[in-house]
């Protein structure tokens, strides 16, 4: 019988702590869309596998996994296996939301954010922490040589598409020259067409004129032989 009691007394016990992760994860669960829509998972795996709430091939499948096509995917991945790992998933996450996302550790605590870093601190001493916060620093730095290099890489790309502007605004510049003398050659081109015509028409007229003198000239020149025999044969 006391057996039975006292596994009875360690399954309510289980059952509580159970209970109690499940309230504590509700805070989780209830701005699990706002947490998945602005959290980047690779910013927060370095310290979850630090404090070993995540293993390697847990954060492989967060961050490369094939099936998590989009960065809410992961993030949402990586808050269910975080789920499993009860209280403590949820300590560490909640530190690491501290560290990396202030206003989102207040919004799911309704706490301000203090970076204590209790759980690497109580594991692994100062030492450890100061490893992980050295790791980060260089991991910034890096990040910001490759924004510097993105930077002058678009600085140069600007400067380029600048340049090809320009270009652009002679070329067209020049095309508007070249339009320009076209029309004017088009309308001197018409005015010549034109005044072909006329020269055209006139000269028509002319040989219409000649045509018709020359035919009352020959008219004329017969009656003025047929006069000269009329009066000789009247002599």
């Amino acid at each position: 019988i006391s057996t039975q009691l006292r596994r009875g007394k360690m399954d309510d016990c289980l059952e509580t702590l159970k209970d109690e992760e499940e309230a504590l994860w509700e805070n989780v669960e209830c701005n699990r869309h706002m947490l998945t829509r602005y959290i980047n998972p690779a910013k927060l795996t370095p310290y979850l596998r630090q404090c070993k709430v995540l293993d390697e091939q847990d954060e492989d499948e967060v961050l490369n996994s094939p099936m998590l096509l989009s960065k809410i995917n992961r993030a949402g991945r990586l808050l269910d296996i975080l789920h499993t790992k009860g209280e403590r998933g949820y300590v560490v996450f909640l530190e690491s939301l501290e560290f990396y996302y202030p206003e989102l550790y207040k919004l799911v605590t309704g706490k301000e954010p203090t970076r204590r870093f209790s759980t690497i601190v109580v594991e692994e001493g100062h030492e450890g922490l100061t490893h992980f916060l050295m790791n980060e620093i260089i991991k910034l730095q890096q990040q910001v040589k490759t924004k510097d290099a993105q930077r002058c890489e678009l600085l140069a790309k600007s400067r380029q598409m600048e340049d090809e502007r320009k270009q652009l605004k002679l070329n067209k510049i020049e095309l508007l020259t070249f339009q320009e003398r076209y029309n004017k050659m088009k309308e001197e081109r018409n005015n010549y067409n034109d005044e072909l015509i006329k020269v055209k028409d006139e000269n028509y007229n002319l040989a219409m004129r000649y045509a018709q003198l020359s035919e009352e000239k020959n008219m004329a020149v017969m009656r003025s032989r047929d006069l000269q025999l009329q009066v000789r044969g009247s002599a």
